[in-house]
């Protein structure tokens, strides 16, 4: 008797973990997750600042799997979380929050500071069709990025 009960309890055990282990349907990777962008352009109030090669090496974006988001700030280096809406006709919302960073003084001039302070009040960006350009729209300014 004590056999049965200790097979059904080992049973129910059983059936509990394979319906823990269960796969949620598939969803689809968002399109940023594990891609690589530096910085080609800020535009703030109508002025366009376009970055030479150089500039643009330092100052670059990593979109993590997992909602991470690695910076090259110039010459430091930061980190936030982030989180977007899928893209509906390449366009979505965008949640960045605040950056942790170095404080290094970088070498004018320097965009690093910028994206540290702008970033967290990002609120969209739009993808290129091709896949390989970003904007991401902040209050006061847009920055735009080409694929790493």
């Amino acid at each position: 008797m004590k056999q049965a009960i200790l097979g059904k309890a080992l049973l129910g055990c059983g059936m509990l973990m394979l319906a823990a282990c269960e796969t949620t349907p598939d969803v689809p990777p968002h399109p940023l997750d594990g891609t690589s962008w530096r910085l080609i352009d800020v535009e703030t109030s109508g002025t366009s600042t376009r970055l030479n090669p150089q500039l643009q090496a330092r100052h670059t974006l990593t979109f993590m799997r997992g909602g991470k988001l690695q910076m090259q700030l110039d010459c430091n280096r930061g980190n936030a979380d982030w989180s977007a809406s899928m893209p509906e006709t390449y366009n979505g919302t965008l949640v960045i929050s605040q950056v942790a960073s170095t404080r290094a003084l970088c070498p004018e001039p320097s965009f690093g500071e910028d994206l540290a302070a702008d970033l967290p009040s990002a609120m969209a960006y739009t993808l290129t069709p091709d896949g390989k350009g970003l904007v991401i729209r902040a209050r006061r300014v847009a920055f735009a990025f080409a694929r790493n």
